[in-house]
C-alpha cells in the first residue's frame, strides 16, 4: 500500500530532511548526552520557522491541518535522522489533544503559540482509556491532579503537560485528559533519557491545578484519548520505518565495501539472502505503516475495522523494525555495537518505538478480542 505525495507534500518533506541533516551527527548526539533535558532546539527552532511545527493545528489557529496520511514521509525523515525534537510529542500528541478539547477559550490560548512553535505540549506516549495512575479531585471550578505519570518525552522543555486521570475515589470514576502547566506548583519532574538518548521525565503530581480538556465521563473525553493514541500509533510506525530504511540503506553500502578474503562480502550468497529477507520486512512494515496512517484518519479505534487495523500495524511494524535492525548490527559485525556507528542506534529508536503506545503483546490480545 503507497500513497503518492503531492508537490507540496514533498517540498515540506525536503525543508524537513534538510534541517534534520544539519543537526544528526555523533557529535551533536554526544553534546546533547550530558545534559539530561536537552534535545536540539536549534532544529526545533528551524522547524517553526518552516511552519513545520503547526502541521496539525486547524487552519483556523494558523496551523496547516495536515492529516495522518499526510504525515508519513515526514515520520520516515524522523526516523531516518534520529534527531531528538518534539515533533511527535507536541505537534501530533499535543496538537490533536487541543484540537479534541470542549474548551474553546483553551484552543484560543494555546493552538495558535503551538502551531508558531513557541509553546510546547508533552504528553504521554501511550494512554489508557481504562487505567492511570492519576487521580483528579474536583476544586471549585477546576481540578488538582495527584500521582504520576513515567517517562513522559520532552516534559522538561514543554510549556503544558496533558494527562490523563481518574475522578473519583477507588477504582470508579471517569478517566480523562487534563492539562497542567508544566511550571505550577505541585508538578515535579525527575529528567533522564531513555535509552535511545531522547529526552524524558518521570512527572509527579502532588496537588497540581489542572483543566479537564473534556466533561469527564463524556464520550468526547474517551473519544480524545483514542484520538492521541491513533495518532500516535501511526506517527510511531512511520517512523520506525523511517528507521529501518536507513538501518537497511547502511547495511547494503557496508557489506559491498566490507573486504574478506580478496572479496567483497556481498558477493556471499547467505548474506545476500538476509538482506532480501530484510526487504521484504521493510516492505511489509511499510503497508502496515500506512494502513495505520488511514485507520487514524478515517476513525481510529471508533470503528471495528479500524481498530483491527491499528493494532495490526503496531504489532507487525514493531516487530519487523526489531528484526530488520537486529539484523543491520548482526551483519555490520562488531562495529555495528560502537557508540559512533549510527546503526546501533537505529535499534535503541525502534525498541523505544515499539514499547511506546502499547507493546507488540498488548496490541496483540487486542487484535485477538476485535477480529
Amino acid at each position: 500500500m503507497n500513497f503518492e505525495t503531492s508537490d507540496e507534500l514533498n517540498a515540506v518533506r525536503d525543508s524537513l530532511a534538510r534541517v534534520l541533516a544539519d543537526h544528526d551527527t555523533p557529535t551533536h548526539r554526544q553534546a546533547l548526552a550530558g545534559d539530561q533535558t536537552a534535545y536540539a532546539a536549534q532544529a526545533w527552532k528551524e522547524m517553526a520557522g518552516l511552519g513545520l511545527t503547526g502541521l496539525q493545528v486547524p487552519e483556523a489557529f494558523g496551523g496547516l491541518d495536515f492529516q495522518a496520511t499526510d504525515l508519513l514521509p515526514l515520520f520516515h525523515e524522523l526516523g531516518r535522522a534520529l534527531t531528538p525534537v518534539p515533533f511527535l510529542s507536541t505537534s501530533v500528541l499535543g496538537a490533536t489533544a487541543l484540537r479534541a478539547c470542549s474548551d474553546a477559550e483553551v484552543q484560543r490560548k494555546l493552538l495558535p503559540p503551538l502551531a508558531a512553535g513557541a509553546l510546547q505540549v508533552a504528553c504521554p506516549h501511550g494512554l489508557a482509556p481504562d487505567a492511570s495512575g492519576v487521580r483528579a479531585q474536583a476544586q471549585g471550578s477546576g481540578w488538582r491532579l495527584e500521582g504520576a505519570h513515567k517517562h513522559m518525552p520532552y516534559a522538561a522543555s514543554a510549556d503544558w503537560l496533558v494527562v490523563s486521570a481518574r475522578t473519583g475515589d477507588g477504582a470508579d470514576g471517569d478517566i480523562c485528559l487534563f492539562l497542567a502547566a508544566r511550571h505550577a506548583p505541585g508538578v515535579r519532574l525527575r529528567p533522564h533519557r531513555l535509552i535511545d538518548g531522547m529526552p524524558a521525565a518521570d512527572v509527579h503530581l502532588e496537588g497540581a491545578e489542572a483543566t479537564a480538556l473534556c466533561t469527564p465521563g463524556s464520550a468526547q473525553a474517551r473519544e480524545a484519548m483514542e484520538a492521541v493514541n491513533a495518532a500516535g500509533i501511526a506517527a510511531a510506525c512511520a517512523e520506525m520505518v523511517g528507521a529501518m530504511e536507513a538501518a537497511l540503506h547502511l547495511t547494503v553500502d557496508y557489506v559491498k565495501t566490507r573486504q574478506q578474503f580478496g572479496r567483497a562480502i556481498s558477493e556471499n550468497q547467505a548474506l545476500r539472502h538476509r538482506i532480501a529477507e530484510m526487504l521484504v520486512a521493510l516492505e511489509t512494515a511499510r503497508s502496515m505503516s500506512t494502513a495505520a496512517a488511514v485507520a487514524a484518519r478515517d476513525g481510529g479505534f471508533a470503528k471495528v475495522q479500524t481498530r483491527a487495523d491499528l493494532h495490526r500495524a503496531k504489532f507487525l511494524v514493531g516487530r519487523n523494525a526489531r528484526t530488520v535492525c537486529q539484523a543491520a548490527i548482526q551483519l555490520h559485525g562488531g562495529i555495528g555495537m560502537t557508540e559512533e556507528y549510527t546503526v546501533g542506534h537505529y535499534l535503541r529508536r525502534v525498541h523505544v518505538l515499539d514499547q511506546q503506545f502499547g507493546d507488540g503483546a498488548s496490541h496483540l490480545k487486542q487484535l485477538a478480542r476485535v477480529e
